[in-house]
């Protein structure tokens, strides 16, 4: 670990994303708020969300371009200047009487359009801040630890000032943020000439659908990497069900309303948290692929009880239990790739796969608000486990050649691995 933090640009890229991740968590709070004050609409409320996330799964391959051929680092300062203006502009126009929502729905498309800039543009940059390969999966879990605890107290405290100051005072926090993030990057170390692609001076239409194609061309030039993405797809579709039937089951057979859901969303928090402590402390030395199928399988046996038991401290125990057996997924297929895709690729290919990926909690989603009719939440639950318990064995077989056969760490060494539930819209 203390490599790491004597690393002065890692230090100044530890709180940049720290100070975003936490102002992330304020803005959503305050302006999910703010909207459904003004406007009295659970639906504006809805769109606003929608209107940031969308437009990003769009602009993520043209990000993904702009990160391997320009300067990363620029980028993300320059993302996040906009954005914190954007933010500011969003505050000013929420004091007006009459909410002009067309105008505010532009500026949060436009927001969302940029955010992909530091959301990838971030992960692409750590393999070389991080330099000596084998403290890479030690820098991923430090960041993956930040943000769970960004996570866990992120939203309590946003909760707490929004009632204290207000919500445009919660919304002016999150766009200091965004400068604040800004200038901890230009903090960095400029990269080297030769670090960074050629940059034609002729760019159009043509030759930016050939770059944005380069991602997937890669990809499919690797079997093991298809499989990986593949199985995690299906992981993040099985937590589908987590995100749609734990409300209903916390209202309806619990009976305990939004207190019961605090609590098991806590759980789970608190469980990921307990995990990453726990994998620091281990020497870890199974195969990566047999790691992150046990994972998958571990996923749907500890959140079988959901399925076959309506009591708040079991469902609780199996939350905290989920979280901490899923925590050290993120950090090893995120490493895994790092390692695996060549540094002016890098930016291309982690949108390419994004665009897969993060289409899975939502598709999970929706299949399940269709399943609950028909087979109730505490069948979707079941369904769901069993599923995963299915995916993970199969995925023992098909991802034990993975290129990376085993991701060590010596007994002895600072090498530690550290997790988290949730990413967060800067990170």
């Amino acid at each position: 670990m203390k490599e790491l933090w004597r690393q002065y640009s890692f230090r100044w890229y530890w709180l940049g994303m720290f100070l975003s991740g936490l102002g992330d968590q304020f803005g959503w709070m305050g302006l999910t708020w703010f909207v459904m004050k003004k406007t009295g609409s659970s639906a504006a409320m809805g769109g606003v969300i929608l209107a940031y996330m969308l437009p990003a799964v769009f602009s993520g391959l043209v990000a993904g371009v702009l990160l391997d051929r320009y300067d990363r680092r620029k980028l993300i300062m320059l993302d996040n200047v906009v954005r914190g203006i954007i933010f500011i502009s969003l505050v000013v126009l929420l004091q007006i009487d009459e909410v002009p929502l067309g105008l505010i729905y532009v500026l949060i498309v436009t927001a969302g359009i940029l955010s992909p800039l530091s959301t990838a543009g971030a992960q692409t940059m750590l393999p070389s801040l991080v330099g000596d390969p084998k403290h890479l999966v030690k820098a991923n879990g430090v960041m993956e630890s930040q943000w769970q605890i960004v996570y866990m107290f992120g939203p309590a405290l946003a909760g707490v000032l929004i009632g204290w100051i207000g919500e445009a005072y919660v919304l002016i926090i999150d766009a200091a943020s965004f400068f604040v993030c800004a200038f901890c990057f230009s903090r960095l170390p400029k990269p080297a000439a030769s670090a960074k692609a050629a940059v034609q001076t002729k760019y159009d239409i043509r030759t930016l659908l050939l770059d944005m194609r380069t991602g997937y061309q890669f990809l499919l030039g690797k079997k093991q990497m298809i499989a990986l993405v593949v199985f995690t797809f299906l992981f993040n579709m099985a937590y589908g069900p987590i995100e749609v039937a734990l409300p209903l089951y916390a209202n309806n057979d619990l009976g305990g309303g939004s207190v019961a859901l605090g609590m098991l969303w806590s759980s789970l928090a608190i469980g990921a948290l307990v995990g990453s402590l726990f994998f620091s402390t281990v020497t870890w030395r199974l195969p990566l692929g047999v790691t992150l199928a046990g994972i998958i399988v571990a996923w749907g046996v500890t959140t079988m009880p959901l399925a076959l038991f309506s009591r708040l401290e079991i469902a609780m125990l199996s939350m905290a239990l989920a979280g901490f057996s899923y925590a050290p997924y993120n950090i090893l297929y995120r490493t895994y790739l790092q390692r695996q895709v060549p540094n002016e690729l890098l930016g291309r290919v982690m949108t390419s796969v994004r665009t897969i990926t993060g289409t899975g909690m939502p598709a999970g989603a929706a299949v399940s608000g269709l399943l609950i009719p028909l087979m109730g939440v505490s069948g979707l639950f079941g369904a769901g486990a069993i599923a995963c318990i299915i995916c993970g064995s199969i995925a023992f077989v098909m991802l034990r050649n993975l290129d990376t056969p085993s991701l060590a760490i010596e007994e002895g060494s600072d090498e530690e691995l550290h997790t988290v539930r949730q990413e967060s819209i800067k990170s």
